[in-house]
């Protein structure tokens, strides 16, 4: 199972994060189902196989609503296969960016009140540091769009279907929008917000997202991550010790600032001998 995605409270650019193509389904499926029911226009990147047949599709079976079967026959979504995608882009991120620009101001000027953008894993390797870069410069495409339009944005992450790297990575870009099974993340008011569980099973996927938090509070000029846990119910070892570990690892003038951590968490850091670059807050205060 996954979690069902609330329009209201979601982040304009969310990673749903999913152990099966069936789990994937069933969260993709209601949040298509809401954007629609407000009006918006949605755009669905995904693959159609080897016969690239529609048809096939579970968007058009009844494992998706009838409001989406009937969505794709009206026009209120459209489905481009990832390959059709690649050509249409001519293979650039700038081609990836202007296509996103196109789409939405084409979904405007049709009179649609909103727009809504998903695609499926894009099943891709993420092999260095080159194409690393390129990806999240690619995903910085919807960031860009959401901040001037009314435009939301779910990626979906089968984990069963992407590598190690692609996995760790994906969560690192998106730390700033997360729903995962178990837990989730955002930003709120300039801290990193986590909520639920942080356990051995999610630890890998946890890892991925506090590094490219870390990152990106360090770019250009380092400076504090401050992490609101009031909301987490349960850290294990695992995910403790990930903590330990990014935070030795920070550049000078940076910490981890935990706001509100449980205090299980707190025995797990005075155990794993936590470093300076660790601070523990209450109440909103370092």
């Amino acid at each position: 199972m996954t979690r069902t995605v609330d329009r209201s409270a979601t982040t304009a650019h969310l990673l749903q994060v999913a152990e099966s193509d069936h789990a994937q389904r069933v969260g993709t499926a209601a949040w298509v189902d809401h954007e629609l029911a407000f009006g918006a226009k949605v755009f669905y990147k995904g693959w159609l196989g080897e016969d690239g047949r529609l048809e096939k599709h579970w968007l058009a079976s009844p494992q998706a609503t009838v409001r989406t079967r009937r969505a794709l026959v009206s026009g209120q979504l459209e489905f481009l296969d990832f390959p059709r995608l690649i050509e249409r882009c001519e293979g650039t991120t700038e081609g990836l960016h202007r296509l996103q620009a196109e789409e939405l101001h084409s979904a405007l000027r049709d009179g649609f009140p909103s727009v809504a953008m998903t695609q499926e894993s894009s099943r891709r390797q993420l092999v260095d540091d080159v194409e690393v870069t390129e990806f999240a410069r690619q995903e910085g495409g919807y960031d860009a769009l959401a901040a001037q339009w009314p435009l939301h944005v779910l990626c979906q992450l089968t984990t069963t279907v992407e590598n190690d790297v692609h996995i760790v990575e994906s969560l690192g870009i998106h730390h700033g929008g997360i729903a995962d099974l178990g837990w989730g993340a955002g930003l709120d008011a300039g801290r990193w917000s986590v909520h639920g569980d942080l356990d051995a099973h999610v630890a890998q996927r946890f890892g991925g997202a506090l590094t490219g938090a870390l990152r990106r509070a360090a770019d250009p000029t380092p400076t504090d991550l401050h992490v609101d846990l009031s909301r987490v119910g349960f850290v294990d070892v695992a995910c403790a010790q990930l903590m330990v570990l990014a935070a030795r690892s920070v550049p000078p003038g940076q910490r981890l600032v935990l706001h509100d951590p449980p205090r299980l968490l707190r025995r797990l850091l005075d155990a794993l001998q936590k470093p300076a670059s660790i601070v523990l807050a209450d109440g909103g205060h370092a």
